[in-house]
């Protein structure tokens, strides 16, 4: 990405896969991906899981790229029936689905002559995107316009992440973290008005049990150091008049 192309400022994920929506596998892609993208600054807004259904895959890619900077999808991009990602992609963008000539000569380096339907199957990209490559497979996933594609097993699927995530933010997020010992019915209120004094930080208050008492962590991120500090002074000072009283 040159110095003159804006970085996405918001994101959203898509999650593909029957396995996911079944309880089969416990989906870890999109929480890496959060935490990577909390860290370099870009707002996730959206993480929607949809079956590998092309037409259920469309809809939901359709809707998020034309909302946010950026999607980026996991999963559907292997060599079975059910890997019907990149067909999908390809009838979003309306282009063809054509082979990655650059894969199929790394095939045959790989394979000799034994290159098989799935394999080539793997090789295919949308016409126009670019393949993104990582250190974890030759098989790429694919960059079109603001969709990134990736693929669904986590090791691979964080490779090709960290290969484009300069594409993202650009100023990172801050979390500030302060521990509670006192039910959130105590300062909720007093919450909302420092958030509503404090616009640009994100409050968040996450309850918990700690034996039979109520405990847990207000959260509190922003972009702006000082901003976060005023905000997080604000919050200890309003629990410290609760626990006092």
């Amino acid at each position: 990405m040159s110095a003159t192309t804006s970085l996405h400022q918001s994101a959203a994920i898509l999650v593909i896969g029957n396995e996911v929506l079944s309880g089969r596998t416990r989906e870890a892609n999109a929480y890496l991906a959060a935490q990577k993208l909390f860290e370099r600054g870009c707002k996730l807004s959206e993480i929607v899981v949809v079956p590998d259904i092309k037409n259920e895959i469309i809809d939901g890619l359709n809707r998020l790229r034309h909302r946010y900077d950026a999607v980026i999808t996991s999963g559907g991009i292997g060599p079975t029936h059910d890997d019907i990602t990149m067909d999908a992609i390809a009838e979003s963008f309306d282009v063809s689905l054509l082979e990655h000539q650059e894969t199929i000569a790394k095939l045959h380096v790989h394979y000799g002559d034994d290159i098989n339907v799935g394999r080539r199957r793997m090789a295919r990209l949308p016409e126009t995107a670019k393949p993104i490559i990582c250190e974890k497979s030759f098989m790429p996933g694919a960059h079109i316009d603001n969709v990134y594609v990736l693929a669904g097993v986590p090791e691979i699927f964080a490779s090709q992440l960290e290969t484009f995530l300069n594409h993202f933010g650009g100023k990172p997020y801050i979390r500030h973290e302060i521990e509670v010992n006192v039910p959130e019915s105590l300062f909720a209120e007093a919450l909302e008005n420092i958030q509503a004094q404090f616009p640009d930080v994100e409050i968040g208050s996450y309850p918990r049990l700690c034996g039979k008492k109520a405990c847990g962590k207000i959260c509190l991120s922003a972009k702006d150091a000082i901003l976060l500090e005023k905000a997080t002074n604000k919050v200890s000072q309003m629990l410290s008049n609760i626990c006092g009283s």
